[in-house]
């Protein structure tokens, strides 16, 4: 019997946002539906200020993850704007689709395909795709572990701004993609979900990406939760004029139906 479910974000707080390469989705993955069926999420952010102080920021995301079988999906897309007297704030559009295919009791296998932009990276456009193997360490509703590594291939065209000595430089690499990823339902009505990734090049170990996420969704009534997430990124090799390090705290609030 086919289920469905919706999550709306309707307030969103995010500070000092994070620009490094990785991008988390497997905290979309962290609770999929237990049979046949689809569950989605959805965020949006508006701040809209006139007068001496003038803004628009608007931003959001969706998701839908849906179980056939042994087979599990994800379409996550992501998009924000912002604008303040003439200059713009943020301009970035990310998509991705994966399948994971459970194998055994344990073991699963992923496929996945990436897109992005980001004007304030210098990213006119990030390209990937990728596959490999998953381990379910542990499985229990209380607490999950998934271990996984991946081969991707990446493309990435750099936007020609002046002053920069890599303008317009177009790249193709070949990485391999590992993560460590678990949730925790230590009662109460709190999901913790805690991930990391390493996303060395094959070629070149050296030319390294990690990123850190932990967030934790607190239920404040039957269908109202509040969400924080914190993420830590780094890029070794970040392009010209572009910082190795950022963070980003997020607090949303949650409702479902």
């Amino acid at each position: 019997m086919l289920r469905s479910g919706f999550v709306v974000v309707v307030i969103v707080l995010t500070t000092a946002a994070a620009r490094a390469q990785i991008v988390n989705v497997q905290g979309a993955l962290a609770k999929p539906p237990a049979t046949d069926g689809v569950t989605g999420q959805v965020e949006v952010k508006l701040n809209w200020r006139a007068g001496n102080n003038p803004l628009l920021d608007v931003g959001g995301a969706g998701s839908v993850v849906g179980r056939l079988g042994n087979v599990l999906g994800l379409v996550l897309a992501r998009g924000e704007y912002g604008t303040s007297a003439g200059l713009t704030l943020a301009k970035k559009s990310f998509e991705h689709a994966r399948t994971r295919i459970e194998l055994g009791p344990r073991w699963r296998w992923e496929a996945f395909a990436q897109h992005e932009y980001d004007q304030f990276r210098r990213l006119s456009l990030r390209a990937l795709a990728g596959t490999g193997p998953a381990l379910q360490i542990i499985d229990d509703r209380a607490l999950a572990l998934l271990a996984g590594a991946a081969y991707l291939f990446e493309y990435e065209r750099l936007d020609r701004r002046p002053s920069t000595i890599d303008a317009g430089l177009r790249t193709t690499a070949h990485r391999a993609s590992v993560f460590l990823t678990g949730h925790e339902e230590p009662g109460a009505g709190v999901l913790i979900v805690e991930t990391v990734y390493a996303q060395p090049r094959i070629d070149d170990p050296g030319d390294l990406r990690m990123l850190g996420e932990l967030s934790i969704l607190s239920k404040l009534a039957s269908r109202v939760a509040l969400k924080n997430a914190f993420t830590v990124a780094y890029d070794r090799t970040p392009p010209d004029g572009i910082r190795r390090y950022d963070t980003q705290l997020e607090v949303a609030i949650v409702v479902t139906f």
